[in-house]
């Protein structure tokens, strides 16, 4: 049957805004029957890490925690002041995973969500020299850094695996891997299950969602050519569904959420879970 995983949430999914109080969803996780939980980190001072942590043991959750770059922390940007920002904040980020008990720090943390402009190799370099410093931090505390890769109109910066595996050789640190997003391989990647197995050992951390940025098995993803490909490169990490399905919020507006994805949002991820627990359990 291949490695057991745990299955998780991000609990955005029930957060309006990205620094809305979180406690509360991670009992709903728990309650669903999740494994765990993914924790933003976009305020990391804002973040109860001592309440989290003492739930999680409470709710026999595992916690993740993941974070984006802005125009103003964008470490691959020419100007060094916001390089340093950028790199304050990923050092924020990763006390706070620390002190929550987390084994990694991913997300959207090599550039700017948002970035548009072609990119330069000089950016990329910027962004690579932080990430090999930071890496130093991480790997000291027993966290590994995941890379988001992102589809085309969110980013210009990493879009594909073989980008983020370019990436990783120019950091060249063992605690700096890749973090997918089946909604984002759906773009970018010919095929799912072939850019999973190109990534390999790399692969630290991925996302779940459909198609249509929904939950999984409500739309048109291929989840059992997915589950195979994870179960023969014995990946060991979570899967967790980071589904964006509410508009008129700002978690929504910033995913370009105009509609609702799910017309019964409570009532499909139940069903989400129990479709990728049932194919995983079978592959």
């Amino acid at each position: 049957m291949g490695p057991t995983v745990e299955i998780g949430i991000h609990v955005s999914l029930w957060t309006p805004n990205w620094t809305d109080p979180i406690l509360g969803h991670m009992e709903t996780a728990a309650q669903l029957g999740f494994h765990a939980v993914e924790i933003p980190l976009m305020v990391p001072s804002s973040v109860p890490a001592g309440k989290i942590k003492e739930l999680a043991a409470r709710l026999g959750l595992s916690v993740y925690c993941g974070t984006g770059l802005g125009p103003a922390t964008d470490i691959s940007s020419p100007d060094r002041e916001t390089r340093l920002r950028g790199m304050k904040h990923l050092t924020a980020c990763l006390q706070i995973a620390s002190a929550i008990g987390s084994p990694s720090l991913e997300g959207v943390i090599h550039s700017s969500w948002g970035k548009h402009a072609p990119v330069t190799d000089g950016e990329r370099k910027y962004s690579a020299d932080i990430l090999h410093q930071v890496a130093d931090q991480a790997g000291s505390l027993g966290i590994q850094m995941a890379l988001e890769c992102i589809n085309r109109y969110e980013s210009s910066f990493l879009n594909s695996v073989k980008q983020g595996k370019e990436m990783l050789r120019l950091i060249d640190h063992p605690a700096v891997g890749l973090h997918l997003d089946t909604y984002h391989m759906n773009i970018e990647e010919q095929s799912i299950a072939l850019a999973l197995r190109e990534a390999g050992e790399d692969l630290f951390f991925l996302h779940f969602s459909e198609n249509t940025r929904g939950y999984p098995g409500s739309g048109s993803l291929p989840w059992p050519d997915i589950l195979d490909a994870l179960k023969q490169m014995d990946y060991a990490g979570p899967l967790v569904m980071e589904s964006y399905v509410l508009p008129d919020c700002q978690s929504g507006n910033d995913c370009s959420i105009w509609r609702p994805i799910e017309q019964d949002a409570e009532g499909q991820l139940k069903r989400s879970l129990d479709f990728i627990t049932a194919l995983w359990m079978m592959r």
